[in-house]
């Protein structure tokens, strides 16, 4: 093994004990007065281990509601359950809604069980799109939302570059070759897949050690809560700098990703690729305790390399790959995205998986097969992999995109009827695996109150979506309902957006999209427009009954904005088309008007920039940070297949960054356009955008609705 270089790793103690928060049911009722304050008080948890099939129950006796359950996760579902059905709170994203009555009402909710043994959560990419900049309250808050829903398998991916950079020190890198393998903190996810290294880099050491404390304090609310989450493993990607200094081993060169540069995968078989498992994991395990289920994505999007005998190659490294783990974790089960199975069907075929998972034991391998609103039907092409362990779930969202979309009676079929299908073979869990947050939390709460219901729950989605409604607002109405309802039927019947690729730009919106003339058929989108307007119509008019509450503002706003871009979208087509002067003056008009109106929010490219900023401790990190985060949401890197990927319709990105660009390829049109050209100037502009360091304050509306009604006059 390799002499240790300079620098410290903890012991093992860090994580043996939880401290205050020992005892799962007192987390719990820590965890709920964060949310309810004192009158937590009057909840009584009681942890009952049941029949190996996770379940809350709620009764009450007198002034004490009575929550019982076989994890501390199931009392956090089943309290969140009871605020939820006497419509007494609600938690997401956007907000918090909390207003108790003055005596809490006396509620049954029977037994209720989960067919689901687990409930995961995140996607690699979320550490990217969404958290990179989070601090520990944001990621506690997440930990409060994840226990509520019911959640016990979350994703924890922070804490690792810690790890990584001690073992590449081992392995006789230098700084210089350090600095120039870590990616910075929004394009880190790519960089553990193997897809990347050194994109937007170098990170810097005192980021590393702010991932590093929040991971332990996560860690730590896992175990309080009997959370099991997903760690790191090694899969097999090392550094450029590594790969020289070792051309004897069998490493591989892999294909270049996304116009980035070529990176180098250690093949599982050679004797290097075990000592590397094993020190990373004692290492890992050393400063962050131990864990069960291991991540370990060997070919992300990634070719594996492969001979003449294809399945017998990918029998040996799927093998090998495992027996790395289990030599040091015997107990361990290892988990990989089943993503790849969907998106590259054609290598990915029966036999292939089938080789590639065949000598692995069933009960210690587990496939996330993410994509089922995306790549439906893979597990049934797959045949429930071969008995392995798996997880059925959705990825929803790409990239944080935050137009309203999602589909409810989709989840309504999946999960009434995939747990008791025939050929679901070792069904262990229903997971959500989003590449971004913060937009459509209406879809997640469906998702995960599916995945574990109230054993008295609605079960048509209008009677969901009413209980739902009334924790959320505080009380509702027929005419609620119905436009509700029809909110539903226009944008939460569709389950991705068919436009999100359109000649190889990015965006589910038009406008969102770098501008070139070949847009100028781009397609009709998912959803019924006509509905919507309806919805929003209808929803608008209920402002002076429901406009007191914050909840019912931002998703108001949301749906607002939402109609008013696509309506923008449509008259920028025509303006591309035609070069009508009306058609552009009223894409303009709207675009800066939901702008505006988008301050309302609590999401926007102000908020974003904060984040990161608030990440530096000397002006220069500041800037580094900054510069991440923008380049993130724009360019992304590469060779611009990725470019607007993280598109989102965000206060003071429209204004800042989508809508000049749109105003250059106005003013360039004309006989003499150079296609050529004017994208070359603009991507000069906007890599200048990106470097500026310049941040954009928030500009909230001072009357939101009535600035609503304004724009609903204009559409």
């Amino acid at each position: 093994m390799w002499t240790r270089r300079g620098f410290l790793i903890a012991t093992g103690t860090s994580l043996a004990t939880s401290g205050a928060y020992a005892d799962g049911a007192h987390t719990v009722r820590v965890l709920l007065s964060r949310l309810i304050g004192s009158r937590a008080d009057a909840f009584d948890f009681r942890l009952e281990p049941g029949s190996g099939q996770p379940y809350f129950a709620v009764t009450t006796d007198g002034d004490t509601i009575r929550i019982t359950a076989d994890s501390p996760v199931g009392l956090a579902r089943g309290a969140y359950a009871y605020l939820g059905h006497i419509g007494a709170a609600q938690m997401n994203w956007e907000g918090t809604r909390v207003a108790l009555p003055a005596r809490l009402p006396p509620a049954s909710i029977p037994r209720s069980p989960t067919p689901f043994r687990h409930r995961a959560y995140l996607n690699p990419c979320a550490f990217g799109y969404t958290t990179p900049f989070w601090d520990w309250a944001r990621w506690e808050r997440e930990l409060d939302w994840m226990a509520l829903h019911g959640i016990d398998m979350p994703l924890a991916m922070d804490g690792q570059e810690f790890v990584w950079r001690a073992l590449w020190q081992e392995a006789g890198l230098s700084e210089a070759e350090l600095d120039a393998y870590f990616c910075g903190p929004a394009f880190l996810p790519w960089q553990r897949m193997g897809n990347i290294e050194g994109h937007g880099g170098p990170l810097p050491q005192r980021w590393i050690a702010r991932s590093r404390d929040i991971q332990l304090k996560f860690m730590a609310r896992c175990r309080d809560l009997a959370m099991t989450p997903i760690l790191p493993a090694f899969a097999g990607y090392v550094p450029k700098a590594f790969a020289v200094k070792h051309l004897g081993a069998r490493i591989h060169r892999m294909e270049p990703w996304g116009g980035f540069h070529e990176t180098y995968w250690l093949e599982p078989t050679d004797p290097l690729f075990a000592q590397l498992q094993r020190r990373f994991l004692d290492l890992y395990t050393a400063e962050y305790g131990d864990g069960t289920y291991y991540l370990a994505d060997a070919f992300n999007e990634m070719k594996p390399p492969v001979g003449s005998d294809r399945f017998a190659d990918l029998a040996r490294y799927g093998k090998a790959l495992f027996d790395s783990l289990h030599a040091v974790k015997p107990k361990a089960v290892q988990v990989m995205q089943g993503w790849l199975f969907g998106i590259d069907p054609e290598f990915w075929t029966p036999d292939s998986v089938k080789a590639f998972l065949r000598d692995v034991p069933d009960d210690k391998l587990m496939v996330l097969d993410i994509a089922n609103d995306t790549y439906p039907g893979v597990w049934e092409k797959q045949k429930a992999f071969g008995g392995k362990s798996w997880v059925f779930g959705y990825i929803h969202d790409f990239g944080g995109n935050n137009p309203l979309f999602g589909d409810l009676p989709l989840v309504e079929k999946d999960l009434s009827t995939v747990p008791a299908r025939a050929g679901k073979g070792r069904l262990e869990g229903f997971g959500v695996f989003p590449e971004g947050l913060n937009t459509n939390s209406v879809v997640y709460d469906f998702m995960f109150d599916r995945a574990w219901p109230s054993a008295d729950a609605p079960r048509d989605i209008n009677g969901w979506l009413a209980e739902y409604l009334r924790a959320r607002y505080g009380k509702t109405d027929a005419h609620l309902l119905a436009a509700w309802s029809d909110l539903v039927q226009a944008v939460y019947r569709v389950p991705n957006w068919r436009s999100g690729w359109w000649k190889g730009a990015f965006g589910c919106y038009l406008f969102t999209k770098r501008p070139d003339p070949a847009l100028a058929d781009f397609g009709t989108e998912l959803g019924d427009h006509a509905l919507l307007a309806r919805a929003v119509k209808a929803l608008a008019a209920l402002s002076p009954a429901y406009g007191s509450e914050p909840l019912f503002r931002y998703d108001l706003v949301a749906a607002a904005s939402h109609l008013a871009l696509i309506k923008a979208d449509g008259m920028l087509l025509q303006a591309i088309k035609t070069d009508d002067a009306r058609a552009w003056q009223e894409f303009e008009r709207i675009l800066n008007t939901v702008d505006a109106l988008l301050g309302a929010q609590p999401f926007g490219l102000p908020q974003w920039l904060e984040e990161a900023r608030a990440c530096g401790t000397t002006p220069a990190e500041q800037a580094y940070y900054i510069e991440n985060a923008k380049l993130q949401v724009t360019l992304w890197g590469g060779d611009a297949v990725l470019k607007d990927y993280a598109s989102k319709a965000w206060h003071g990105l429209i204004r800042h960054f989508y809508l000049p660009r749109w105003r250059a390829f106005r003013a360039a049109r004309g006989k003499e356009f150079d296609a050529k050209r004017f994208t070359a100037d603009l991507i000069a502009w906007e890599n200048a955008w990106v470097r500026d360091g310049k941040v954009y304050v928030r500009e909230v509306p001072a009357r939101p609705l009535d600035d609503v009604n304004r724009l609903l006059g204009m559409l």
